[in-house]
């Protein structure tokens, strides 16, 4: 897969090379089940009209740009997402810089730079894609762009569970919660986080909040089935002999303890 990352200031450079793609759109912090729906609809598009298959994602969030007081707490770090997006048999994957600039685009004007400029013959986004200044553009205003300029255009409905909208958001409340064991059917597998021994966890992931938890820690081929008590949003204590493990661990968050090992 390659990555491309693309600012104001290169983006005519890249045109210039961009290959005919279908587009999955969105933010895609987790790339949960509903993310995973929208990227396997592109992928058919894809294949059936003899297409690349690309994602446009930000990075930074935008939030973190337009609320610049308030913290924007991320599922995991830009390499994991790529990672994921890979495993999806994603082609080109885009990461527009996000900035004050960017956030003054309009809609028309963001859809012809960003999703046109970069060949976009097939979009696909989820049904409450927002874009442009504001957040003024939707499905709504996409879809008359779409049809101005003959691009087909495929809105993917909303995907559920236990009555809610699988998203970023129910994640993050469901790990704030401690409700661990409830991840995997809105992720697909437990949720996952890297931490260094040495300096705690990694930018740009989230722990549950503090208390015991099982956990497996991936070790080569097998998995290390243990405890970790979280002390806070940084550092946490595994139970086990930590000697034996390497300075960096992936761990997969199984679920809360009621009680905290001593």
């Amino acid at each position: 897969m390659q990555i491309v990352y693309v600012n104001a200031n290169q983006l005519q450079e890249i045109k210039q090379s961009a290959p005919d793609v279908a587009m999955a759109l969105g933010y895609f912090d987790g790339v949960h089940l509903g993310h995973q729906k929208v990227i396997q609809t592109a992928k058919e598009k894809a294949k059936s009209q003899n297409l690349s298959l690309a994602v446009l994602s930000f990075f930074p969030h935008p939030k973190s740009i337009l609320l610049s007081n308030k913290e924007v707490l991320y599922l995991e770090p830009l390499e994991q997402k790529a990672e994921k997006l890979e495993r999806l048999g994603v082609d080109v994957f885009y990461v527009v810089e996000f900035t004050k600039r960017l956030a003054k685009v309009e809609p028309d004007t963001f859809l012809n730079d960003y999703i046109l400029g970069l060949n976009a013959k097939e979009i696909i986004c989820g049904f409450d894609y927002t874009y442009g200044a504001k957040a003024r553009g939707s499905v709504d205003t996409l879809a008359v762009y779409a049809a101005t300029k003959q691009i087909n255009l495929t809105v993917v409905e909303e995907l559920t569970w236990n009555e809610q909208k699988i998203s970023s958001t129910l994640i993050r409340n469901y790990l704030t919660k401690g409700k661990l064991n409830e991840l995997p059917s809105l992720l697909g597998t437990f949720y996952k986080t890297k931490y260094c021994q040495k300096n705690g966890l990694l930018p740009n992931y989230s722990l549950p909040n503090v208390g015991s938890y099982k956990v497996l820690i991936e070790d080569r081929h097998f998995n290390i089935e243990c405890v970790a008590t979280v002390k806070c949003n940084k550092f946490i204590q595994i139970h086990h002999e930590t000697s034996t493990l390497p300075n960096l661990l992936t761990i997969q968050w199984v679920e809360q303890l009621e009680t905290i090992p001593i």
